[in-house]
């Protein structure tokens, strides 16, 4: 026999010996789901082993999943039923949104619905948040844990007297994520810093070409619903069908900017909402397929809550100039749009999106968050298990509501 091999069996005989036993205990219950691990050095001499023969079996358990650790915190049984996120991994996840996280809005608004779908699909979305008291300076937080899935999930939105419409960069820095994902964060210089970072990140509610290259993105796909709207306005008769995109405040270069300060700096300013020019694309398809005109003076853009001047300057043309339906980016736009021409008597089709169920006289073309957060999830862990990867751009389809009225002849055609 060669001596020189006898330790190396030996220590594999240990490692195995110690193996067998975890591995034995947790799945006759003794060590149950959930359960706190005995330490390292308890182990080590309970099971009459050294430390690093536990350390080397304690490592394999987690690398199949049977078990997870939790930095700073202990080594637990997992959940079979569900696994860990990244096996032998315990993972810290940043949710960075674009504007400041409140509890309502986890349910009232679109940020909140991707964040719900993201939780869901990663099994967290029955823990408890813990909130974190903040200044008005500070950013806001709120943060999910879960030992079973081995991750923390933390919500990480700008403070509340900023309008940056992004968090601090320091604060992501500082919080030492092992992934990111922004929601509906437009500002590309602040991404490229982040993206600088070298984190994998899936950046989500922001269609850029440019960006597209370095980083994992889901965004709205806006294309057949917009176009399927387009073709049964048609279908109707209509012919001169316009569109009105979104445009938004500029945010403030500064989170230390004062309320006064933000105002000053955003009068007479403005900016395009990224995904308007996605369904202004559709619109112009849709609408060169049909055989109608789709000229660049039936392209609009407005802030929202500007729906009645912009419908007196359209009513204010002859009548054989006026449109006789409108796509537009938000289902908000369209309703107001359709009120506005009833008060003059008249009425008009409107479509435009929304992500929450809606009655009224314009069709809704849907979003569903849930779905949103579900792809940049699932696009995010394989991102993790394979970084090597090229990015991927994916597209969540929106639908046209089922319930559309009939074209009511306005005399405009």
């Amino acid at each position: 026999m060669d001596k020189t091999r006898a330790p190396a069996r030996s220590a594999s005989l240990k490692h195995e010996r110690v193996l067998n036993v975890i591995r034995r205990r947790i799945e006759n219950g003794q060590y149950s789901t959930g359960m706190l691990l005995p330490t390292g050095s308890q182990l080590s001499k309970a099971l009459r082993v050294g430390k690093q023969t536990v350390v080397r079996a304690l490592g394999e358990l987690a690398r199949e999943g049977i078990i997870v650790r939790r930095r700073g915190d202990g080594t637990y049984v997992a959940d079979r039923q569900r696994p860990p996120l990244l096996p032998g991994k315990t993972l810290r996840i940043g949710l960075l949104w674009n504007r400041s996280i409140l509890p309502e809005r986890l349910y009232t608004s679109f940020q909140g619905a991707i964040t719900r779908g993201i939780l869901e699909t990663w099994g967290i979305d029955a823990v408890l948040p813990v909130w974190s008291k903040t200044s008005e300076r500070e950013p806001t937080r709120v943060t999910w844990t879960s030992a079973e899935c081995a991750a923390t999930v933390e919500v990480l939105g700008e403070s509340l007297l900023s309008r940056t419409r992004y968090p601090d960069l320091q604060a992501v820095k500082a919080a030492r994520f092992d992934a990111l994902i922004t929601l509906s964060i437009i500002r590309e210089e602040w991404l490229q810093e982040l993206l600088a970072l070298k984190l994998p990140t899936v950046i989500v509610d922001f269609p850029s070409n440019r960006i597209a290259p370095q980083a994992d993105s889901v965004f709205v796909d806006g294309q057949a619903a917009y176009r399927e709207a387009i073709f049964k306005m048609a279908a109707q008769g209509l012919k001169k069908i316009h569109f009105l995109g979104a445009k938004l405040v500029v945010p403030a270069p500064s989170p230390e900017m004062t309320p006064e300060a933000v105002r000053a700096f955003q009068a007479g300013k403005h900016q395009v909402d990224p995904d308007s020019y996605l369904r202004l694309g559709a619109w112009h398809s849709a609408m060169t397929e049909c055989g109608l005109e789709a000229p660049d003076s039936h392209a609009h853009f407005e802030f929202y809550h500007r729906e009645a001047q912009f419908a007196e300057r359209l009513l204010a043309l002859p009548p054989d100039r006026q449109p006789d339906g409108f796509v537009c980016h938000d289902h908000r736009q369209a309703e107001a749009l359709c009120r506005e021409w009833a008060k003059r008597g008249k009425k008009i089709l409107a479509a435009g999106a929304t992500d929450t169920p809606v009655a009224g006289s314009a069709w809704p073309i849907l979003i569903d968050g849930l779905e949103v957060g579900h792809a940049a999830a699932n696009l995010l862990l394989w991102k993790l298990r394979q970084p090597e990867r090229a990015a991927m751009r994916l597209g969540v389809a929106m639908s046209l509501g089922a319930k559309q009225p009939t074209a009511v002849s306005t005399g405009m055609r």
